[in-house]
C-alpha cells in the first residue's frame, strides 16, 4: 500500500519575535490543526511553575514504529509553526534532505529570567531553566515518545546566550546547536559566560558537536567573539558554520537560518535515489545508513516508508527482484507494520506469484483487520 504524506507548503506569514519582552505570555496553539501536534502541561520543581510545551511529531508517528532524534525550540512561541512545516517538507522522503524528527517548542514565561546567568546571585534563572530541561523535560519527552538520544537546541538571540552556557554546563544535553543572532555580549554576566565557554573548550579536545552560527544585518560583536574561539579552541570533531544574512534583520533572520543549520547539521543525509531509474541495491542504501549511525552516534535506520517508496519505485521501473528485497527488509526492520506486507504482497502478486502474495496480505490483514484493500486483493487473487 501507498502511504500518502501530507506535503506542507514551507512559507512565513510573519516573525514576532518575543525579544525583549521579560514576561512574555505563552502563545496558543488552538487553531494550528495537523493531528501530529499537541500540547501538554508539565509542573517544574526546578523552576516552580508550570510550562506549556508544545509538541509536532512526524505525520506517520502514529502508523509506525520508528525512533526520532529531538529539536528543542527556545522561544517556542516564534518558532513552532514555520519550523514544524519546515522540517516535514525538508525530511520528506522525495526531499529526503533531513532526518524525521520530533519538535519540542518551549513557550516563554519570563524569558530574561531563564535565559540569562547570574553570576552574583544566589538565584540563576538560567540554572533552574537549564535544569527544567535537563532533569524535567527530556526525561519526560524520552519516556512518552520514541526518541533517539540525539538532541538539537535552537536558539535566538538571548536564547543564543543560554544555548552557550547550557552547552558547557550540560555537555551531553545537546548535540548540535542553532545559534541565531546570539547575544553573548554587554554585560558582566555575559561576558563571564564567553569567558568560561572559552576555557571549556581548551579543556575539551574531544568535543563532538556540531554548531551552526548565524547573524544578520546587525552588530557583530557577539558572533565574532563566538567564532573566534570557535577557530582557536574547537576540537577537530566539533563541526561548526557561520552564516552571515546582510538582507535580513534581527527578526526576518531565523527562518532563513533554520533552513541552512538543519542542512549543515545534516550535510551528508541526503540521498538522490528518487531521481535514479537505475537499480537500487538495498546493500547501498544499507551501507549509506550504517555511515549516517556513524556520523552522528546512534543507530539509524532508513524509515519503513523510505523503503516502502523506494520498493514502489523499483516496481514502477520493472526491476522486480530488488523491489521483493526492498519490501524483505522492510518487514524484518517492522514486523508488526500491516502495511509492510500488503506492499510485499502486491510485489508478489506482480511477480505471478500468487500462494506469497496472499500469505502476505492475510498477514496484512492480521495486524490490521480494516485493510480493505488487502482484502480486494485476496477476493482478487482467489477468484483468478
Amino acid at each position: 500500500m501507498k502511504t500518502q504524506i501530507h506535503k506542507f507548503i514551507v512559507c512565513i506569514c510573519g516573525l514576532f519575535l518575543i525579544f525583549s519582552s521579560e514576561n512574555a505570555i505563552a502563545q496558543t496553539i488552538d487553531s494550528i490543526p495537523p493531528a501530529n501536534q499537541q500540547q501538554f502541561l508539565i509542573h517544574s520543581k526546578a523552576i516552580n511553575e508550570d510550562r506549556t510545551i508544545w509538541i509536532h511529531t512526524p505525520p506517520e508517528y502514529n502508523a509506525s514504529t520508528d525512533t526520532y532524534p529531538v529539536l528543542y525550540l527556545l522561544d517556542g512561541g516564534s518558532h513552532f509553526k514555520y519550523v514544524s512545516e519546515m522540517v516535514d517538507f525538508l525530511s520528506d522522503f522525495e526531499t529526503n534532505f533531513i532526518s524525521k524528527m520530533i519538535i519540542v517548542a518551549i513557550p516563554n514565561t519570563e524569558r530574561g529570567r531563564d535565559f540569562t546567568p547570574i553570576f552574583d546571585s544566589k538565584e540563576n534563572g538560567a540554572d533552574n531553566f537549564l535544569h527544567f530541561i535537563k532533569d524535567e523535560l527530556v526525561p519526560y519527552i524520552d519516556k512518552n515518545y520514541r526518541t533517539q538520544p540525539y538532541r538539537i537546541l535552537e536558539a535566538h538571540s538571548l536564547g543564543g546566550l543560554f544555548g552557550i552556557y547550557a552547552n558547557e554546563n550540560a555537555p551531553e544535553l545537546f548535540q548540535a546547536s542553532i545559534f541565531i543572532s546570539p547575544a553573548l555580549t554587554g554585560d558582566k554576566n555575559r561576558d563571564k559566560v564567553m569567558e568560561e565557554y572559552a576555557l571549556y573548550l581548551k579543556k575539551n579536545k574531544q568535543l563532538s558537536r556540531k554548531f551552526f552560527v548565524s547573524i544578520a544585518n546587525e552588530d557583530k560583536q557577539a558572533v565574532d567573539l563566538l567564532t573566534k574561539q570557535l577557530k582557536m579552541f574547537a576540537s577537530k570533531s566539533f563541526q561548526w558554520n557561520y552564516k552571515e544574512y546582510k538582507e535580513e534583520n534581527h527578526f526576518s533572520v531565523p527562518y532563513k537560518s533554520m533552513y541552512d543549520g538543519l542542512r549543515f547539521i545534516y550535510k551528508d543525509w541526503h540521498t538522490e535515489v528518487f531521481l535514479n531509474s537505475n537499480k537500487i541495491l538495498y546493500k547501498d542504501i544499507e551501507e549509506h545508513f550504517k555511515k549516517l549511525s556513524s556520523e552522528f552516534g546512534y543507530n539509524i535506520n532508513p524509515t519503513e516508508d523510505f523503503i516502502n517508496q523506494l520498493g514502489y519505485q523499483q516496481l514502477r521501473f520493472k526491476h522486480i527482484d530488488e523491489a521483493i528485497e526492498f519490501f524483505k527488509q522492510n518487514i524484518k526492520l517492522h514486523p508488526n507494520s500491516f502495511n509492510v506486507y500488503d506492499s510485499m504482497g502486491e510485489a508478489y502478486m506482480i511477480n505471478g506469484q500468487k500462494s506469497l502474495a496472499i500469505e502476505n496480505y492475510e498477514k496484512s490483514i492480521a495486524i490490521n483487520p480494516q485493510n480493505e484493500n488487502g482484502k480486494e486483493m485476496i477476493k482478487k487473487l482467489k477468484n483468478e
